[in-house]
């Protein structure tokens, strides 16, 4: 029984771990699971078993969706004489709210025959005081032979809209024989199932999609053989993150309105902020595949809408909300990009076009409270120093060839320590972002650091050039030569001293890339969750840019960043 018991606590602790009990995490309900023997010298092994976890179309706004679950297993006793035991699974779990939600619509059938079941309570493994039910029924496995069980039942989707979970226990299979022969899980979604409706390699927040997943038609499928799952094993517990029903459904009749209605600029809107609302997560956004995907449609789908509707203010100011969110979170180590300024013009804009309209106030206020450097208030309206202040990003022309693959040269480099002309020590961090912007973050050795925004070019003779904007000097410029991952400096200004500059890309401990931009907060008059503050810790010092117009609120920010909530835009 000792082996049992493990199996048990390690299911139930993985299946109620301690972080989804905390105030952020949503409510829990029960997962699914596979059944468990009643003892554990049982010579009956699971052969095979086929999980098919069928979401329902349910558009019920702001619904989290429920699937129907069914669970066929071909168990094979390897013994010489027959077994009878009571087989069970848990059906309830403690959701973190007081609460003991059960699995409804119990279904169990052995050898395709209906067979009853008695609910039994047995000790909750995380808190052990607490008896639980399980669902539990009898049956014998006759020696030699195989036996069918099926059983279905609803699970209940957990999360927060637009997004939901749910999970599948494997581990209590590990009870059985030896391994788990083979497994087919089928998460089964009511349209076409791929990387933008099912999140994998990222985690949601209370949810990570268990990988080695393949798309076919509207099933995500995995599988599995001769394994035993467990926590520290190759096969693990199953869990889906996925875009709710709901969510979903709103992109699909977007997406229909705007294929039958091609010249109507409102559809295109409509299927953009569909996008842009399952992109735009309450901490940051969707960093995944899928959501990369989501986010050029997005784009695609604005640029369509105002190609029809070049005068609509509102849809100008629903564009530049997606493109400056995703700046609030990428200045955190990404830095600026070329989307961030066509952000700024299209806010710019929008605010041309109906300065007093409340819904382009909203959107521009809340970017000036984001970027109070970038985006100023003042009496008036709203000034836009960066759209002055800061380079137009240097792409490489059409009569150059360029020498390197630009997602490859971009990165961290980083300098020895350098003396400048004044005496001054630092050392000097570049940051190439592949879409041509560029950071220099120069760390003095005593005085805090100091960080200019600029962009890149690929010279096409094995050279690169940076551009950098000094709110004292203007544009300064360097130029590399690139050998591998080195860069030497081959003309730069005088004031970085005599000894030359040669930068490489660390081995080890990969600084932050310098950030022009270190964003604050805005609040919002939206009745929604406030988003908390990311998981990247704030640099040590606080960068100064030598012009109060430039000056990022490193430590401002920090602690007021958490109040933002989601942004609701056009």
């Amino acid at each position: 029984m000792k082996r049992l018991f493990l199996s048990l606590l390690l299911v139930l602790l993985f299946a109620f771990p301690s972080s989804v009990l905390a105030d952020v995490a949503p409510p829990y309900f029960p997962p699914g699971s596979n059944p468990l023997p009643e003892t554990e010298n049982t010579q009956v092994r699971m052969a095979a078993e086929t999980v098919v976890v069928d979401v329902q179309k349910d558009i019920t706004p702001g619904s989290l969706g429920k699937a129907i679950v069914t669970a066929d297993f071909r168990m094979e006793n390897l013994g010489g004489a027959d077994e009878s035991m009571a087989v069970r699974f848990p059906i309830s779990a403690q959701s973190g709210r007081g609460d003991y939600p059960e699995i409804v619509n119990i279904v169990i059938k052995v050898n395709g025959k209906r067979v009853a079941f008695r609910k039994a309570n047995y000790p909750d493994a995380k808190y052990g005081s607490e008896n639980l039910p399980w669902a539990e029924f009898d049956i014998t496995f006759p020696a030699g032979k195989v036996t069918a069980i099926q059983v279905s039942y609803t699970l209940q989707g957990t999360g927060y809209p637009p997004y939901t979970a749910f999970y599948y226990i494997l581990e209590t299979g590990a009870g059985w024989k030896g391994t788990i022969g083979s497994a087919d899980i089928i998460l089964r979604l009511p349209y076409p199932a791929n990387n933008q409706n099912v999140v994998m390699d990222y985690q949601i927040g209370w949810a990570t999609s268990t990988p080695g997943v393949t798309f076919e038609g509207n099933e995500a499928r995995w599988h599995f053989e001769d394994f035993e799952p467990g926590p520290d094993n190759a096969v693990q517990n199953m869990e889906f993150g996925l875009v709710s029903p709901a969510a979903w459904n709103q992109v699909l009749t977007a997406r229909e309105n705007a294929r039958q209605y091609p010249n109507d600029g409102e559809r295109w809107g409509q299927l953009a902020k569909s996008y842009k609302q399952i992109f735009l997560m309450n901490k940051g956004y969707r960093e995944d595949a899928g959501g990369e995907e989501l986010y050029q449609l997005s784009i695609d789908a604005y640029e369509k809408c105002l190609a029809l509707k070049p005068e609509d203010a509102q849809w100008h100011a629903g564009f530049a909300d997606l493109l400056i969110n995703r700046l609030y979170w990428d200045a955190w180590g990404k830095g600026p990009s070329a989307d961030s300024y066509r952000g700024l013009e299209e806010i710019h804009t929008a605010l041309k076009l109906a300065p007093n309209d409340p819904k382009v106030q909203e959107i521009a206020t809340n970017i000036h409270y984001m970027f109070p450097d970038g985006m100023t208030q003042t009496t008036g309206g709203f000034d836009f120093p960066w759209l002055t202040q800061t380079p137009t990003a240097i792409p490489p022309t059409a009569t150059i060839v360029p020498a390197f693959d630009a997602a490859v040269i971009s990165g961290v480099y980083q300098s020895d320590t350098i003396i400048f002309s004044n005496a001054k020590k630092a050392v000097l961090v570049f940051t190439l972002n592949p879409g041509h912007w560029a950071g220099l973050e120069t760390r003095y050795e005593n005085e805090a650091a100091v960080i200019l925004p600029g962009a890149w070019v690929d010279n096409g003779d094995g050279t690169l050039k940076l551009s950098m904007v000094d709110p004292i000097r203007g544009q300064i410029e360097f130029v590399f030569k690139v050998m591998g991952e080195r860069l030497q400096a081959v003309s730069y200004p005088g004031t970085y001293g005599e000894a030359g500059i040669f930068l490489g890309k660390p081995a080890s401990a990969t600084p932050e890339p310098a950030a022009t931009i270190m964003p604050q907060a805005a609040p919002s008059s939206t009745p929604e969750p406030a988003t908390a503050a990311p998981t990247q810790s704030p640099r040590s010092s606080a960068p100064i840019c030598g012009s109060a117009a430039l000056v990022p609120l490193a430590l401002m920010v920090w602690g007021i960043r958490g109040r933002v909530k989601p942004r609701r835009g056009r």
